[in-house]
């Protein structure tokens, strides 16, 4: 039963090291597309609040994608897309 104890901890333990770099790399995917997006408005000579209008999203939704607060709903990467922001 130890033996058993010792692999159910083991198993634990590495569940959580896979979900800290599985949050690790999400957080990474949020700071390429921040970027991405910041260099889209800035190369297009458009304000967040003019993006926004073309994304179809409010000028906040901006700010806080280009700063990798939050990551944008799948339903926005559709029109990313369309714009060129990432690619096909």
């Amino acid at each position: 039963m130890d033996r058993f104890n010792e692999l159910l901890a083991e198993i634990h333990q590495r569940f959580e090291e896979l979900e800290k770099l599985s949050a690790e790399n999400q957080k990474r995917r949020q700071i390429v597309l921040a970027e991405r997006i910041k260099h889209y408005r800035m190369a297009n000579n458009l304000t967040q609040t003019e993006l926004a209008k073309k994304l179809y999203v409010t000028k906040m939704c901006v700010i806080r994608w280009e700063k990798g607060e939050v990551m944008p709903i799948e339903s926005n990467f559709v029109r990313f897309r369309e714009l060129g922001i990432i690619e096909k």
